[in-house]
């Protein structure tokens, strides 16, 4: 069963052509598609059938099956064909609408754009259903009206089923065409124009247009017959789609709001209300983007970008080229990633692990699961990784060529089953990652800082390298463990075999080698000198021809060179579960589990991407180099060899340096699987080739030969007789399957195809002949091919003179049958390059020796800087890039050793630290903890100079406010001090005038007489006046008094009567030069005695000592030292007082205790001195006083 087209977009709501046999109109057909839904079908003729297929997310290969519902259909077998569904971004049949990138202009720049499509694809539905007698060649079943729709994408919330899920809604329709069905438009497209200032018919309200319409970012186009119901019907029903596109443009058309804020013959009014929404949905975007999960942990662990080029090229596994941003495609609709040499994304849906809390992580023993996150990893001129942070800073006009790749929350490619939020291939990144870009960066101002903090490019700090082998020529393989030599033998081998552990699945690799034919051959000799079985003499030397890839739960792949005189259009054959495929339209294809894609620079697609996606394993497989062979004399077609590319993972535990000394226990530590095959054939070897070279003893080295065959040919694959080993067994648990000769179950119905035998016969079929006897394979080593080309270059310098006449001949004969045509010029050009001596000799051709040779070179140094671990700081994060300039502005800065400047343009100042430099910091506590980080400072921004300006004087101003301020806060802190210690003082003051036992501190007096020591104190003190007042005070304590206590009375009756005087007196008693004696506490029995007369004594002498003698037998001692100060006057002075009682006999009213004083204090007439007192005197005041006499 045929099916046109075979490549269907996977929205659906387009129409396919069935041709089968003997079609009955009475029947009722159904196309069932496999695990989806089914699509009615209108019998057309009895060879054709015409069905409407719904949506089918999904994209791949799906199996169909075409039989009648109804009637016999029971009994009779379903037609099976199959069908190729892909998203609409990569859709070969979409309609033609200009360039893309003019879409996503603002404003627009045209006011109209172009429309192309063929008329042939649209046929009259009211034909099929109504006129079942029309012919399919009529022209008149293609006259129908089209009708350009514009649809909106989005991913909101469906109330019914409380999820998130893809909407596809009718917004308007733009125009009608009439599809034109005369016999040019058979082939010819049919073009016209779209006004973009013109809707014809809306299918929102006014308030929808107001609001609904802004939800959806972008949309695209539908070009479908108009329905005779459309004014009711929203669903438009099958068509043709364009690639996706902005609606920015629609939001000015008919708009009711526009036309409120703006004039329409404002030339700006489009671009600054695009503008404002812009912003407002770039909030939008910013917060809805803010609540989900935080993705960015996924993608810098698991997928963090390469740090150089170099190593995204080789990291086959991993990352491939941009679709539409990279050289590899030549691809012109790059529209979010201007500037960039190559942009490279992750060629699978990025994988996640289980982390755990963090503290304790186990992910090396839990299995991998695919997110729906993806990678975009972009670099300039020089190689090297363009950053987001510096983007802001670097952008100086609209279209600066500095757009870096940024992470996608919604793959490119989608995310299985493909109908969810996140997961439709193209639409859902778009509507996530690209269209915000736009809204952000190119359509709203100052806010493409905003969608750069939530989508930061990846700094390649957590990158490690993958290990990386390859096989070229005629056998010359550098494995993934970087051992290098040269193996030829027929047979299909196992090229690599990773068995299926928790983390991994198991995957197989393998290659077919075939002899190379002897190109000495002249096939203009068929049939006079030659024969049809002489035409493939084989050499003895071996090249890859095919190779064929599956892992667990993917479907197989196989990709073989074609035969001689078939490379013509298509050099290489790529079948995908016995289903033969072109790349043609489609440059890159999705199967179950496996990504292909094709560079489509060169002419019939010479070089083929295979990657294997849950196992991150890539292959490139070339075709003569892929050389362009159009550019080539003396040659029709390419020369019929293939070279691979192998990369590997590191997770996988293989190391690019070739170390295996703590490889088994590496092993059992984290789980590891063991990789093996012809490139790793030694895994289990310890020792290593690091930093070795290929010589003439690694080719066909007998140790390497024995090791590839005996482990990892497949039996019977080899020359009649090669096999060694016993039927039945199992080498290493290795599956000894051939992978060319069979087929998995699910592709066993796609046998019949013919390209299912392109796979599994020999590319260089010979005859039986030269297989067996002396035209068996040999294998040459270095030092047989050493030998021949001495030989050779020896037999072409030797002038063959004198020789006898059979010697000639068999000379002769030698050269031509064992010689290359140029043995000196091989040796001259080749040099010591060991892969062009082994094939510019074996397979005499000076291209494929020469490119062998570059090949070689190319792929070492590649292998070297790819394998390679760069030291990252990231980039740094610029939070204020406003009149900020980096410099050099397109240099790298994250590598070790880098340095960024930064500098503001002349109106502004550079605030902050403005240069860095990333380098090594060791932890000096433990020297094995190292990091690599920028140097520690502050965030660089910029300061206009009017403002700076204005700054310095406000600070100058208010500093000289807050200098005099503080000066006023001292000054009022001193005051308040000042009170405080004055308050202080009163209250002791106060305190003191309760207490009659403490001295009354001398003052500065001026003059003598009121100095405590004076003349008229000590009459004073010895007057009777005074004592009558004394007196007094006990009378009137014990008649007036309260009966608290003396001092309370007597204070009482000192502020009545007012006699300050006599309490000074009183209190300055005890001061007296002399000592005091009475018998009794109670009063003066005999008097008071002085010892001087009554006018005040002169000074003592320096050292005056005096004692005192009580009537109870006890003495005191005590000395006074005067000290004169030097000058006159009342200079002041310090004196220090000592008194010391023992403890005097119990009396009737007082009991005496040991105390010890020392006072200090200033005494104005400059003296110090000691002085002497007796305790009773205190004694005597505190009971005239009414004091507790007990101390």
């Amino acid at each position: 069963m045929l099916i046109y087209p075979n490549i269907v977009n996977m929205l659906g709501e387009i129409t396919v052509d069935v041709n089968a046999i003997c079609l009955d109109r009475s029947q009722t057909y159904v196309l069932m598609i496999e695990q989806r839904q089914t699509a009615s079908c209108d019998v057309l003729n009895a060879a054709i059938a015409r069905c409407r297929l719904p949506k089918i997310y999904d994209w791949g290969t799906k199996t169909v099956y075409f039989q009648p519902q109804s009637g016999t259909g029971a009994d009779e077998k379903a037609f099976v064909g199959y069908m190729y569904f892909v998203p609409p971004t990569l859709d070969p049949m979409r309609i033609d609408i200009g360039n893309i990138y003019d879409w996503f202009r603002n404003p627009m720049q045209e006011t109209t754009m172009p429309l192309s499509w063929y008329p042939r694809n649209f046929t009259n539905p009211d034909y099929l259903v109504t006129d079942h007698s029309i012919r399919i060649s009529d022209d008149a079943l293609y006259s129908v009206q089209l009708g350009l729709y514009v649809i909106g994408y989005t991913e909101a919330n469906d109330p019914q089923i409380k999820k998130f899920r893809p909407e596809h809604r009718t917004l308007c329709r733009l125009a009608t065409y009439s599809n034109r069905n005369t016999p040019e438009y058979r082939f010819k497209p049919q073009e016209e124009r779209i006004n973009l200032n013109q809707v014809e018919r809306w299918y929102l309200t006014e308030w929808e247009r107001e609001n609904t319409l802004y939800t959806f970012r972008f949309g695209y186009l539908k070009l479908a017959p108009v329905k005779s119901n459309d004014n009711v019907e929203q669903d438009v029903g099958s068509g043709l789609v364009s690639a996706p596109i902005s609606l920015h443009w629609l939001w000015t058309v008919n708009n009711p709001e526009f036309s409120r804020k703006y004039s329409k013959d404002d030339p700006n009014a489009r671009r600054e209300y695009v503008a404002e929404k812009s912003a407002e949905m770039c909030r939008d975007w910013y917060n809805e983007d803010g609540a989900l999960w935080n993705f960015i942990r996924d993608t810098e662990t698991n997928a963090s970008c390469p740090c150089v080029e170099r190593q995204a090229q080789v990291d086959l596994g991993r990352f491939m080229p941009h679709p539409r941003c990279s050289q590899v495609f030549r691809d012109i609709t790059c529209t979010s990633m201007i500037g960039a040499k190559n942009c490279y994304m992750s060629s699978e849906n990025i994988y996640g692990s289980y982390a755990g809390d963090g503290a304790n992580p186990s992910g090396e023993k839990t299995a991998r699961f695919p997110t729906h996150y993806g990678q975009v990893c972009c670099y300039d001129s020089e190689g090297k990784l363009m950053q987001t942070s510096y983007q802001p800073v670097i952008k100086v006009v609209e279209d600066t060529p500095y757009n870096p790749g940024f992470p996608l929350r919604a793959y490119e490619f989608g995310t299985s089953p493909y109908m969810g939020q996140f997961e439709v291939p193209g639409l859902s990144a778009f509507h996530n990652d690209y269209m915000p870009y736009f809204l952000c960066c190119k359509y709203a101002n100052f806010r493409c800082q905003l969608f750069y903090w939530r989508r930061p490019s990846s700094g390649c700090q957590q990158y490690q390298p993958p290990a990386v082998g390859e096989g070229q020529g005629a056998g010359s393989f550098t494995t993934i463990d970087n051992d290098k030599f040269i193996f030829n033998e027929p047979g299909v081998y196992t090229m690599l075999y990773i068995p299926q552990t928790l983390t991994n699945p198991e995957v197989r690799i393998q290659i077919r080698l075939e002899r190379y034919p002897n190109r000495k051959v002249d096939f203009s000799l068929l049939g006079r000198y030659i024969g049809q079985a002489d035409l493939v003499q084989p050499t003895n030397a071996t090249v890859i021809t095919g190779i064929a890839l599956e892992a667990t739960g993917t479907d197989r792949v196989n990709v073989v060179v074609r035969k001689d005189t078939r490379r013509f259009r298509y050099r290489t054959s790529v079948i995908v579960g016995n289903i033969l495929r072109y790349f043609d339209t489609m440059s890159i294809q999705r199967f179950k589990g496996v990504l292909v894609y094709v560079n489509n620079v060169e002419r019939g697609q010479p070089e083929v991407y295979v990657v294997l996606e849950e196992a991150q394993i890539g292959v490139r497989i070339r075709e003569s180099y892929a050389l362009d062979i159009d550019r080539l004399q003396n040659y029709q077609e390419s020369m019929g060899l293939l070279d691979v590319l192998l990369s590997v993972p590191p997770h996988y535990g293989v190391r690019p340096d070739g170390d295996k000394t703590r490889e088994q226990e590496q092993r059992r530590l984290y789980n590891l699987p063991r990789v093996s095959g012809l490139m790793r054939p030694f895994p289990d070897q310890t020792s290593s080739s690091y930093l070795l070279g290929l010589t003439l003893n690694d080719v066909n080295s007998e140790t390497i030969r024995q090791q590839i065959i005996t482990n990892y040919r497949i039996p019977g694959s080899g020359e009649p007789g090669s096999d060694q080993n016993i039927a039945g067994t199992v080498n290493n648990n290795i599956p000894m399957d051939n992978m060319f000769t069979t087929s998995r179950d699910e592709d066993k119905k796609f046998e019949v195809f013919p390209e299912a035998s392109m796979k599994s016969g020999p590319v260089y079929k010979a005859a039986e002949k030269y297989e067996i006897g002396s035209c068996r394979f040999v294998a040459q080593t270095g030092q047989m091919l050493n030998q021949l080309l001495m030989t050779c270059r020896d037999l072409q310098q030797d002038n063959q003179i004198n020789k006898q006449p059979m010697q000639s001949a068999a000379i002769q004969r030698y050269g031509v049958n064992q010689c290359p045509h140029n043995p000196a010029q091989i040796v001259q050009e080749c040099g010591d390059s060991v892969p062009c001596l082994y094939d510019y000799s074996m397979l005499d051709s000076r291209i494929l020796g020469m490119e062998a040779s570059n090949s070689w070179n190319a792929f070492t140094l590649d292998r070297s800087q790819a394998s390679r671990h760069y030291n990252s700081c990231g980039p740094i994060n610029i939070e204020y890039p406003e009149y900020l300039m980096k410099t050099p502005s397109l240099a790298s800065g994250y590598l070790e050793g880098d340095v960024a400047r930064f500098d503001c343009f002349q109106s502004h100042w550079i605030k902050g630290d403005n240069e860095y430099k990333c380098s090594l910091i060791v932890d000096q506590n433990h020297p094995d903890d190292y990091r690599f980080e920028w140097n520690k400072g502050s965030q660089p921004w910029c300061r206009s100079r009017e403002k700076d300006n204005l700054f310095k004087w406000l600070a100058a101003i208010f500093g000289v406010l807050g200098i005099l301020g503080l000066i006023a806060c001292l000054f009022l802190c001193c005051w308040c001090l000042k009170q405080k210690r004055r308050k202080v003082a009163e209250e002791k003051a106060s305190r003191r005038l309760s207490y009659v036992d403490e001295k009354t501190p001398m003052r500065a007096d001026t003059t003598y007489d009121t100095r405590a020591f004076s003349k008229s104190k000590a009459e004073s003190l010895n007057s009777l006046s005074n004592r009558g007042s004394l007196r007094e005070a006990e009378v009137y304590r014990k008649d007036q008094g309260s009966g608290k206590n003396y001092r309370a009375d007597y204070r009482d009756a000192m502020e009545e009567d007012g006699n300050v005087q006599a309490m000074t007196n009183v209190r300055s008693a005890p001061n007296l030069a002399e000592g005091i004696d009475y018998s009794s506490g109670a009063g003066f029995t005999t008097g008071t005695e002085y010892g001087g007369s009554l006018g005040y004594p002169p000074p003592p002498p320096p050292n005056y000592a005096s004692s005192l003698d009580y009537m109870t037998g006890d003495s005191y001692h005590g000395g006074a030292d005067f000290s004169a100060a030097a000058g006159a006057g009342n200079a002041g002075g310090v004196y220090r007082e000592t008194v010391t009682a023992a403890a005097a006999a119990p009396t009737k009213t007082t009991t005496t205790t040991v105390t010890t004083t020392t006072r200090k204090g200033r005494h104005g007439g400059g003296n110090m001195y000691a002085e002497s007192a007796s305790a009773a005197n205190v004694q005597l005041q505190n009971q005239l006083l009414g004091l507790n006499t007990s101390v």
